[in-house]
């Protein structure tokens, strides 16, 4: 599953986006220092974090179905697709 980072993305605001996923995701969040933090969708199906506090970080994808998947950090490149090396169980 990989996921990359919208157009204009920096370490200060990013919008990312989750691709090639088996289930729909229900809300991924970032792992600034100080917990995690759920990230907005948007109508082009992308997930903003407007403060920036996070982007490059861990992730934590969840489906609809519950299952959590953790991924270290992907760095912020803009408008490159980069693999996760996980992926979601079939349901």
């Amino acid at each position: 599953m990989p996921s990359g980072y919208k157009t204009g993305s920096t370490k200060w605001w990013c919008g990312i986006q989750v691709i090639g996923h088996r289930n729909p995701v229900a809300a991924p969040e970032v792992r600034p220092v100080g917990g995690c933090r759920r990230l907005s969708r948007t109508d082009c199906n992308y997930f903003l974090f407007a403060d920036g506090t996070g982007c490059g970080g861990a992730l934590r994808i969840a489906d609809i179905y519950g299952e959590q998947l953790t991924v270290d950090g992907i760095v912020v490149r803009p408008d490159v697709a980069q693999p996760t090396g996980v992926q979601f169980a079939r349901h």
